[in-house]
């Protein structure tokens, strides 16, 4: 288990001990499906890929992602903090080299869904990766 897993894993055993306080605090989020745009327009699920099954915390006041999957993100913009009606949504701008170059990435975690399991999106250029969060 290397440096981030066990911090992720202590994290999460933290959250579990905090009860209902830490659960309004954080997310704890697992990928279940990773894909791309293809050049023709169509999405290509990747398989066999090394991100489904990873874990990650979203820490909610700030954006902040905790683990292997997406933690080279900085500054994150909470856009919207999730309710009963809506999603959980940040962003990620950063300047590209050359010339107006950006780059944008976006978390939507649908907050409204019932249940414990709340559905998540990642994208990141033509990059997308899917799968579920637990407060």
């Amino acid at each position: 288990m290397n440096r981030r897993s066990v911090f992720l894993f202590l994290i999460g055993t933290g959250l579990m001990s905090q009860g209902v306080f830490a659960a309004e605090k954080f997310y704890r989020c697992e990928v279940l499906s990773d894909a791309y745009i293809k050049t023709n327009g169509e999405l290509a699920v990747v398989k066999d890929s090394p991100r489904v099954g990873l874990e990650f915390v979203v820490i909610k006041k700030t954006g902040e992602v905790v683990g292997d999957v997406m933690d080279t993100l900085k500054n994150p913009k909470v856009l919207a903090s999730g309710s009963a009606s809506n999603s959980y949504k940040v962003i990620w701008t950063q300047k590209a080299e050359g010339k107006n170059g950006f780059f944008v990435e976006y978390l939507s975690i649908e907050e409204f869904v019932k249940g414990s399991k709340k559905p998540f999106g990642f994208f990141s250029g033509g990059l997308l990766m899917t799968g579920v969060c637990e407060q």
